[in-house]
Formats: structure tokens, sequence, C-alpha cells
């Protein structure tokens, strides 16, 4: 789960791994570079490497979801796809 915060950053981590970085979004464009580094043991990351520098990018719509494509810039031939889902705070 990453956050988007203020100020174009943002954070998070799941089991393994810690996400740290920033966001922008100009109107519907929107951009995010971070970093990912394993902080505990476990499966092997999707690049097989404990820290990888991650760029996206997509179109939003406004909506929950953003749909991006991106790289990975230790494997820039590697395409990489995601997709974010807004989730709403009480």
């Amino acid at each position: 789960m990453v956050e988007f915060g203020p100020a174009g950053k943002l954070s998070g981590g799941d089991t393994t791994f810690s996400y740290t970085g920033d966001w922008e979004q100009d109107g519907a464009r929107f951009k995010a570079a971070l970093i990912a580094k394993r902080t505990l043991p476990g499966p092997p990351g999707v690049f097989g490497l404990d820290e990888i520098e991650i760029v996206v990018s997509g179109l939003s719509d406004g909506g929950t979801n953003v749909s991006c494509t991106g790289f990975a810039k230790q494997a820039p031939g590697l395409k990489l796809e995601a997709t974010l889902i807004r989730l709403l705070h009480d």
C-alpha cells in the first residue's frame, strides 16, 4: 500500500518492502518515481533485487482507479503495468 501525501511525496510498504518517492499530477496526467527497498527477509521481489527505482505514468479520469505503465531503471526493457486504486478514509 502506498499513500500519496501532500507536497508530492509518497510512502508505504508491504510485508517485505518499503516505498518512498515523489508524485505529480498535471490535469489528467499522473507520474510517480519511487524507490522500493527490502526491509525484511522474504520471497524475491518481481525484479529479483532488494532495492529498485521505479517510474510510472498514466492518466487519471478523476475516478477511483489510475492505470499506469512504467519501468524499473535497473531493468528498462521490462515493461511494468500497475493499477492504482484510491482508498477512501473515514
